[in-house]
């Protein structure tokens, strides 16, 4: 990626407590282009819900950890113009020692929150909004699938918000 561009992330964590760990990461273009996508092994947690995040513990125990990536993750996210996402979970990425905030960052959940006005902020309820077809089967939809989503929904949102505004 020689040019800056507007990237969109999608990310899989173990839970939601202080030692989640990131499972997977999915980094696309708005064009669709996948520029990331890897699953990753975990160092201190060894069971979760599949349920969550669509991911079996047993399918990534051989996996490599997200550490040995860091380098390609981090040189990705310096080549964004603006990082895209939906609860990006910035704060478990700068754990592992990754800076996605050196560009315009936009965490589409902040708005749909206010947008929605109801109980679940979530892709799912997201997608069914703005009416983007998300694989309803959580355990058969991808990284790809959800990184695509948000990507979506972000256009179909900025659509709006330069309708709004002008």
């Amino acid at each position: 990626m020689n040019d800056k561009k507007e990237l969109v992330y999608w990310i899989d964590l173990t839970d939601q407590t202080d030692f989640d760990e990131i499972i997977r990461l999915t980094i696309i273009d708005t064009d669709n282009n996948v520029l990331f996508d890897h699953e990753f092994g975990t160092d201190l947690v060894g069971y979760w819900e599949s349920r969550l995040n669509g991911i079996n513990p047993d399918d990534v125990v051989t996996k490599p950890l997200f550490k040995e990536y860091k380098d390609e993750i981090q040189a990705i996210f310096n080549q964004a113009s603006k990082v895209i996402t939906f609860y990006g979970h910035v704060n478990r990425l700068q754990f592992q020692g990754i800076n996605v905030l050196q560009a315009p960052y936009d965490d589409l959940s902040d708005d749909f929150r206010v947008i929605a006005d109801g109980p679940e902020d979530t892709l799912e309820h997201m997608c069914d909004y703005y009416g983007y077809p998300l694989p309803n089967n959580i355990m058969e939809r991808t990284g790809i699938d959800n990184a695509k989503a948000v990507n979506y929904c972000y256009q179909a949102m900025e659509h709006y918000r330069q309708a709004n505004n002008g």
